[in-house]
């Protein structure tokens, strides 16, 4: 009797003991199989923190809210400069300028940075607004500029800052930028007036 009960509980445990170590197979193949054949690649869309709109590209225009928060973005890089930041800055600006004009600008902004470093020259730029042109693809920024030379502020005026992109393959382009002073057309004027003897 006792030992038809130890045959039987033998039996059990030598089941018990197939399923569990089947289990434990199973179980080891599914996790080699999702660590490889199933494995899945995750992308996460991370917004930087000066991004404030939301916006598309295509892959030969882009919407105006991407236009407006590069232009800014460049108005905040060129208007804002520095000996210790000069070639820097440069340097960023240089590898969104169209490659085949790469040859036209990179000696004048490189002279451009010399200059400013050599007499300690520093800007800062606050932008006011923004206008773009979403046909031409021309972003307009306008705002105030200071300038000084060491500690002695030497200029305090407004500027625009006009910049052009271009899309090609979904890659941003800058195509022109140039800088306007309105104020100075005013004293252009002035002096012409005054060379001529109107009062």
């Amino acid at each position: 009797m006792q030992y038809d009960k130890w045959i039987r509980d033998w039996k059990t445990a030598l089941a018990e003991n197939f399923f569990l170590r089947s289990l434990c197979l199973l179980l080891g193949i599914g996790l080699i199989l999702n660590a490889s054949v199933f494995k899945t690649k995750e992308r996460i869309i991370v917004s930087p923190p000066h991004v404030t709109k939301e916006f598309w590209i295509e892959e030969s225009k882009a919407s105006p809210e991407y236009l407006e928060q590069m232009g800014t973005f460049f108005a905040t890089l060129c208007g804002n400069l520095s000996p210790a930041n000069a070639e820097y800055n440069v340097k960023v600006l240089l590898s969104y300028i169209d490659p085949t004009m790469h040859a036209d600008v990179k000696h004048d902004l490189a002279a451009q940075a010399q200059y400013i470093k050599k007499h300690n020259i520093t800007q800062a730029f606050f932008p006011s607004s923004v206008h773009v042109d979403r046909d031409n693809g021309i972003v307009t920024v306008s705002g105030e500029v200071v300038r000084n030379i060491g500690t002695v502020r030497i200029d305090k005026e407004e500027m625009l800052m006009r910049m052009k992109f271009t899309m090609d393959n979904y890659k941003l382009s800058l195509q022109e930028f140039y800088t306007d002073y309105p104020g100075r057309k005013g004293e252009k004027e002035k002096a012409k007036e005054k060379e001529e003897g109107k009062p």
